[in-house]
């Protein structure tokens, strides 16, 4: 692909738009070109790279974070210190569930994210039905030691008043 075709990938990429649906916009704007699907891939992947400015995708979760109103609490490996969990919160979600702390559920989803980590969301629901984001918590691994972890930051969130 030369650069003209590249920005336009890239600018298509900034507008949400799919890789298949910039292979096609492609061939619409330079008629008889067909990037291969790869090459749109590899592209794409590329930009998301130098967007981390040099972060690893957690570091620069962690910064998001720590930028946007977000408590959060990691657990590292032992051997690499390469953080293997995240539990985070905003906090107008725990000013949410001090006030209605009656209902919490728990929904786990595994292998829906890139790195095949399970997702582990806390979910409250006012008095009026209407749900909301308590925390959620990325896992390395489906294991028990990892939701007790998650389960125990979960538990240090709730004031006296709160015990479910």
């Amino acid at each position: 692909m030369t650069s003209e075709h590249l920005d336009m990938v890239a600018t298509l990429h900034g507008t949400g738009l799919k890789p298949l649906q910039i292979q096609a916009a492609l061939g619409g704007e330079f008629p008889g070109v067909q990037p291969a699907i790869k090459d749109i891939y590899n592209h794409t992947s590329k930009i998301r790279r130098e967007a981390l400015l040099g972060d690893t995708p957690m570091n620069a979760l962690e910064n998001f974070l720590a930028g946007n109103g977000f408590t959060f609490y990691t657990r590292e490996n032992a051997t690499d210190d390469r953080t293997e969990e995240i539990f985070f919160y905003h906090n107008k979600s725990h000013k949410m569930w001090r006030a209605f702390p009656e209902v919490l559920l728990i929904e786990t989803t595994y292998n829906t994210n890139m790195y095949d980590w399970p997702l582990v969301q806390f979910i409250g629901v006012t008095s009026t039905a209407q749900s909301f984001c308590i925390a959620h918590a990325l896992l390395i691994r489906e294991r028990q030691r990892n939701f007790t972890w998650a389960l125990e930051k979960l538990k240090e969130m709730l004031d006296d008043c709160m015990e479910p």
